[in-house]
């Protein structure tokens, strides 16, 4: 499982981002555990822990396995309600429509 995890990472740095991940133990047990969920229907989750913790780069790593798109609201200082309403309209379009 390991070195299947360890090719698909290589691929995904060489297609998609080019970012230096170590998989230990914890690690394949979150991309297992984010693969488990997202492969649900209607699958969801919320992730929580430290800034810089890999929670995203998992996330897109796990997503891109499985031929999913992650969708991201990027908040800064002036985000307003019309950025929330702009942004929210953009991911359900996505979600309602095949690419």
């Amino acid at each position: 499982l390991r070195e299947h995890v360890q090719q698909r990472l290589h691929v995904f740095n060489e297609e998609e981002l080019d970012v230096k991940l170590v998989i230990f133990d914890e690690v394949l047990q979150h991309i297992l555990r984010i693969d488990r969920v997202l492969r649900q229907p209607l699958g969801h989750l919320l992730l929580v822990g430290a800034s810089g913790a890999g929670k995203t780069i998992l996330s897109k790593f796990v997503a891109w396995m499985n031929g999913m798109s992650v969708f991201q609201i990027k908040v800064h200082n002036k985000y307003s309600a019309v950025d929330f309403d702009r942004d929210l309209r953009d991911v359900l379009t996505r979600a309602g429509t095949k690419e």
